[in-house]
């Protein structure tokens, strides 16, 4: 599936590519250098985003071929995580973070009649569909390049070893979700935690998505928590039909990994909004500690859980039976 995915793409953004880099400019889905984006495709003129999406789009197809090929080299594999991880990560901007989070809590808000639902309307466009299918070729990639990787005969990990990386990640993992629903949770209830008075009054109507946000970050720390745990290995006794069965591995592991990515890219947004001395939300905010440190330690979390739910796989096949032997899981 994921050599699909990745075949797709190439062949579609390479002759998508080849188009922009000669003139063409219908459906080019970055700003081209009018300011609006914060992606790093977003400065650059129509012609050079376009080259630079098919020399990517080439690359993405050769790695993918080569992979699969019959001698792979680790090289070759190397390569393909880290192209991966530049479409998924480093590219892309907070848009795919906000499309699907803020889609959540507004639409939510659109049921009880706390948000219009033309402003949910707007949170889906071509610009944030495009950065979806770029994130989704390059976790394709990194998963193709990682399994080629992981399966080297130099990667021997072992079930205590995964167990005791899983831990360290999932505890920085649960950590920083926990102090930005500080300060979300604080500005609705009128504290003004790390911010000002009156950044408070500025801010007082569009809190309450703050806190929807941090609300699915504290279910996703809770859920986190599982990676390490029993109950994130056999279905709960509160699940109907399923209670006492076991997980497979891939559900948790993957949906984390799928987490991981944008709040990953968001994060890697900021920090270079930062550096840049741009603002970080509305005006004021970059003067305001609480309204921009928790999203600089954003990149930390994103790399935290992606850590984890691979600490989790690799410690869930080692204990499967016909997978490789590993020592068994002390109990907790």
């Amino acid at each position: 599936m994921p050599v699909v995915v990745v075949a797709l793409w190439s062949v579609c953004y390479l002759v998508l590519g080849l188009v922009w880099t000669f003139g063409g400019s219908v459906a080019y889905p970055f700003d081209a250098g009018d300011g609006a984006g914060d992606t790093l495709l977003d400065p650059l003129p129509v012609s050079a985003g376009g080259g630079v999406l098919a020399a990517l789009a080439l690359a993405a197809g050769l790695l993918a071929l080569t992979i699969r090929g019959r001698r792979p080299g680790r090289v070759a594999a190397v390569a393909a995580v880290a192209a991966g991880i530049c479409l998924a990560v480093v590219i892309p901007d907070v848009r795919i973070l906000m499309t699907v989070g803020y889609l959540l809590v507004m639409t939510a808000g659109a049921v009880v009649g706390q948000v219009d639902i033309a402003m949910v309307t707007t949170m889906v466009t071509w610009p944030s569909i495009n950065l979806l299918i770029m994130m989704s070729a390059g976790v394709a990639l990194t998963v193709l390049g990682a399994r080629r990787w992981l399966g080297s005969p130099a990667w021997q990990p072992t079930v205590s070893g995964a167990l005791r990386v899983g831990r360290i990640a999932t505890a920085i993992a649960v950590a920083v979700p926990f102090g930005y629903a500080v300060t979300r949770f604080g500005w609705l209830f009128g504290i003004p935690v790390g911010i000002s008075d009156e950044f408070l009054a500025v801010i007082t109507e569009i809190a309450p998505i703050g806190a929807g946000l941090a609300a699915f970050g504290l279910l996703g720390a809770v859920l986190t928590v599982g990676l390490v745990r029993p109950w994130g290995e056999i279905w709960p006794r509160w699940v109907p039909l399923l209670r006492g069965r076991t997980i497979p591995a891939r559900l948790p592991a993957f949906a984390a990994l799928a987490v991981a990515m944008p709040i990953t890219s968001a994060g890697l947004m900021y920090v270079r909004k930062k550096i840049r001395g741009e603002d970080m939300g509305p005006a004021g905010a970059s003067d305001q500690l609480g309204a921009w440190l928790p999203e600089m330690l954003w990149p930390l979390w994103g790399a935290a859980l992606a850590v984890a739910a691979i600490a989790y796989l690799v410690r869930r096949r080692l204990t499967t039976p016909g997978e490789r032997p590993g020592e068994p899981v002390r109990p907790e």
